[in-house]
């Protein structure tokens, strides 16, 4: 028995739908024992339907794993993002969308609020992000609404975006059954409250067709993943026609002479600014890595004697605390700077100089 989906988690149980129908399951013991964590959107199989309690017999292969949302087998992650109240943030744009193409999925950029929007703005946002599938809708007009349902339809889709941009607003709208709690703006600070607490998928309808969405709870940051330097690139389709014509197989396009990239692309648009400020942190993390790691290793010696062999002492705080102590004790002893040697005083930190 096979396509049944999980929906949600609910302590140590987990609802699941199979065949128009939804079951509160347990898991099989052998499967809980195996640490293989079972997540919403997973794809199962069930056993004992006929059970009080039917049981998750077997996790079958995911497609796509994330864990910010923490879901499975995902089609699609639509980006929501509000035109105003709170404003719209293209740096939160893109850093969801690097982390989405990072996960091989494709991001569907939705504009929220459409009713409170300019023209020159909507004219900006359809420039900059003219490279990936965008969308303007609105929950009080209606606009844009209809193209979200087929977007949505046949397919398991994510919402992902900052708190308070409209997500569980437009899953309501989208089928009024689903009922999801929504909280107000704060005017002062332009944020939204955190009301989705935990992910789930919903069912959606429209007319003979159905889909599956999940909202997520919301955040205003997002950690990068674990590109490297040169690949940042990559996650910029802009970029691609572009980026085998640079001068240097290494180039970052970021300040170096003959860049393709930097040549035929606007590089006064929000996408390559963003793109230098993301280039900055990810450059940023590598150098705190490296140094992180020479420190762990001068921090470091090997022993030498006679039944030891390849042994590492490690060189803790206590130890050159013990160090400064025989240091300070030393010169209160001696009270005569011309009777410590050069190497000793080189060694001590400049506040140690003060005793």
């Amino acid at each position: 028995m096979t396509d049944a989906l999980v929906i949600k988690q609910e302590a140590n149980f987990f609802s699941v739908a199979y065949q128009e129908q939804l079951y509160l399951c347990t898991v099989r013991a052998n499967l809980r024992k195996s640490g293989r964590g079972i997540k919403v959107g997973d794809r199962v199989v069930l056993d004992h339907l006929e059970a009080e309690r039917p049981v998750i017999k077997e996790l079958l292969p995911r497609s796509t794993d994330l864990d910010k949302p923490a879901v499975a087998n995902v089609d699609q992650v639509l980006i929501v993002m509000s035109c105003l109240e709170p404003d719209f943030n293209a740096m939160l744009i893109d850093r969801l969308v690097l982390s989405i193409q990072y996960e091989k999925m494709m991001p569907v950029l939705c504009v929220s609020k459409a009713d409170l929007i300019d023209d020159d703005l909507e004219a900006w946002i359809r420039e900059e992000y003219s490279i990936f599938p965008l969308q303007f809708f609105s929950v009080e007009s209606g606009r844009g609404l209809d193209q979200l349902r087929e977007q949505l339809m046949e397919r398991v889709s994510v919402l992902a975006g900052a708190s308070g941009v409209g997500k569980s607003s437009l899953i309501n709208c989208l089928d009024p059954e689903i009922d999801l709690s929504t909280g107000e703006v704060n005017q002062k600070m332009g944020t939204g409250k955190h009301t989705t607490r935990h992910v789930s998928l919903h069912r959606l309808q429209w007319g003979e067709r159905s889909g599956w969405i999940a909202d997520s709870p919301g955040f205003s940051a997002l950690q990068l993943p674990p590109v490297n330097r040169a690949a940042l690139a990559d996650y910029y389709p802009e970029f691609q026609p572009w980026v085998a014509e640079c001068g240097f197989k290494d180039c970052l396009h970021q300040h170096e002479v003959d860049c393709a990239v930097q040549a035929n692309i606007d590089t006064d648009s929000e996408r390559y600014y963003n793109y230098l400020r993301l280039l900055e942190e990810v450059k940023d993390r590598y150098f705190q890595r490296r140094d992180s790691s020479t420190k762990k290793e001068s921090l470091t010696k090997r022993a030498v004697g006679k039944n030891i062999t390849d042994q590492l002492i490690k060189l803790g705080t206590e130890g050159r605390v013990r160090s400064r102590r025989t240091q300070r004790q030393m010169l209160e002893q001696i009270g005569n700077w011309s009777e410590v040697d050069d190497e000793t005083i080189e060694a001590m930190n400049p506040d140690e100089w003060r005793i």
